[in-house]
């Protein structure tokens, strides 16, 4: 197979299969995975896909939802620095939303240290990691969403709407140049602005690749939150 076929064929298998791995794109086209990236390196140049920690999308579907598996180990270094950063505002009996992203996922183990707290989230995996955890830990359940492992749906809307937090921490897919902030999960979206609506406090997480970008739905401005934990100054700071 030509350089050309092989790019085409990259193109064909991402239209029904985006995000993908090198991995499962090599195995497709029967090519190296040397041979992919090439390839990849090449298309990325020309807008056609969008490479990302651990696979691929294409580039007119750079919107989506991408599974946590991809996105959780892109800006590691980053988002743990801002994780901990925001732990900081964690106090010993209070009440605290985690929403599902993978940058306040990180948080967790910030606060096994606290005696008095009580944690509720829709993040499935932070129930994985509740090893040295003295507090309290609840999940809003809902639908399940395998690829993010999180809940959402009315069900934990309607779970979040009887409670109150004292602190909220999330994130998204993105947070534009005037602090807009966005996602592209509309599902998502709908249960953090019912967390932001139950919190008396709510703190922005995010890190350099997600400042200046813009999706469908709105969550809130930046005027609308009590903070913003990032890994570089924000353009209003500058």
């Amino acid at each position: 197979m030509i350089r050309y076929e092989r790019q085409q064929a990259i193109l064909q298998y991402l239209q029904q299969h985006n995000p993908a791995t090198v991995g499962e794109i090599a195995r497709h086209v029967f090519a190296s995975e040397a041979s992919v990236r090439r390839d990849l390196a090449s298309m990325e140049e020309k807008g056609t896909v969008k490479r990302i920690y651990g696979g691929v999308l294409l580039g007119e579907r750079t919107g989506t939802v991408i599974p946590l598996e991809m996105r959780d180990g892109e800006h590691a270094k980053a988002k743990d620095a801002v994780a901990k950063a925001a732990a900081e505002k964690v106090f010993e009996g209070a009440t605290v939303f985690l929403d599902a992203s993978s940058t306040v996922h990180r948080m967790m183990k910030y606060l096994k240290g606290f005696k008095n707290l009580t944690v509720i989230t829709n993040n499935l995996r932070i129930f994985s990691e509740t090893e040295g955890f003295e507090g309290k830990l609840y999940c809003t359940g809902g639908s399940y969403n395998p690829k993010n492992r999180a809940f959402h749906g009315p069900a934990a809307e309607a779970c979040v709407k009887a409670l109150h937090a004292d602190l909220f921490f999330f994130s998204s897919q993105g947070i534009s140049e005037e602090g807009e902030i966005s996602d592209f999960s509309e599902s998502e979206t709908a249960l953090r602005k019912t967390m932001l609506q139950r919190a008396t406090k709510s703190y922005f997480l995010c890190d350099r690749s997600k400042i200046g970008v813009r999706f469908p739905f709105r969550v809130c401005d930046k005027e609308e939150i009590s903070g913003i934990f990032c890994d570089v100054k924000l353009p209003w700071e500058r």
